[in-house]
């Protein structure tokens, strides 16, 4: 099975998962913004029906007593479907010149860098246990290092700033180069002496604070795609759209700075979509919101 095929079934699974869940009707229909979506489509509809009553194409009088159901019904259908579920969403900052995607998918497919969250020690030994091979470092080890994470672990050793000793400060990025892309490892998570990594809203910031500040120093001006770190082995109990809102936040502060992307992916995975019943349309609305787009 090749990746397409994988990713439009992994795509055409999320659309029936999403249009089957009570979540997905709940803020199409039965809220505020499914609401006026609602009038908006029927209030443009009525307009139309006004103009041919008025050049005597249609009589408002002779069908009015049951066209009223039949526009509604027609109303509700076409706003369901300009809010059909998605697997992508969007919001363009035209001024700024940048953009910021939120998209349900495998990280490992962007096109661009990508963020692979680490902890302090920066220990990455997955075939003895230290790191969870179900973890996101675990997964890229097992995607692109297989059978040879010593390599990894030397790239990793030597990329490290020589003056500093573990742990490392939150925020520190080592860049790793393999199969024609950049991966940049970041700690954002302590290790205890069980060896669970944990972190914090604060540690979180300064981690991506210190991404943001190595790719201005020396990554490309290139696509940064980054999961909604924190909220799985960093142990967060904080919900999916407000670690999205954070990222967001984040990224846009530091471009304020000076242009370092100009485009930042937030990846979802599809489980995590479907178990946390993410709705594209709400974190478009929210992050335009937080963001005054």
């Amino acid at each position: 099975m090749t990746a397409f095929t994988r990713g439009w079934g992994s795509s055409v699974r999320y659309f029936w998962e999403t249009i089957s869940s009570w979540a997905y009707w709940r803020y199409v229909i039965f809220s505020a913004a499914g609401f006026q979506s609602v009038l908006t489509v029927f209030g443009a509809i009525y307009l139309v029906v006004e103009a041919l009553d008025f050049f005597r194409i249609y009589s408002r009088d002779e069908y009015g007593k049951y066209a009223f159901f039949v526009f509604l019904f027609i109303a509700a259908i076409l706003a369901i479907a300009s809010r059909r579920p998605i697997t992508s969403t969007i919001v363009r900052f035209a001024q700024r010149d940048f953009e910021i995607e939120v998209r349900i998918g495998d990280l490992f497919d962007a096109a661009g860098a990508v963020l692979v969250s680490t902890n302090t020690n920066f220990e990455c030994d997955v075939a003895s246990g230290k790191i969870s091979s179900k973890s996101l470092q675990g997964q890229f080890t097992a995607k692109y290092f297989t059978g040879n994470q010593s390599k990894l672990i030397e790239e990793v050793a030597a990329g490290l700033p020589a003056e500093l000793e573990p742990p490392y400060p939150m925020g520190t990025t080592v860049p790793v180069n393999t199969h024609g892309k950049t991966f940049y490892f970041t700690a954002m998570a302590a290790l205890n002496d069980d060896g669970n990594a944990s972190t914090t809203i604060p540690d979180v910031k300064k981690a991506l604070n210190g991404l943001w500040e190595y790719v201005r120093r020396a990554g490309e001006l290139q696509e940064l795609a980054v999961p909604v770190i924190g909220t799985g082995r960093g142990r967060l109990q904080v919900p999916r759209n407000k670690m999205i809102e954070l990222i967001s936040e984040s990224f846009v502060e530091a471009a304020a700075k000076g242009k370092f992307s100009d485009r930042l992916v937030i990846v979802i995975h599809p489980d995590d979509a479907k178990r946390f019943q993410v709705n594209l349309y709400e974190v478009k609305d929210r992050l335009r919101q937080a963001l005054v787009v």
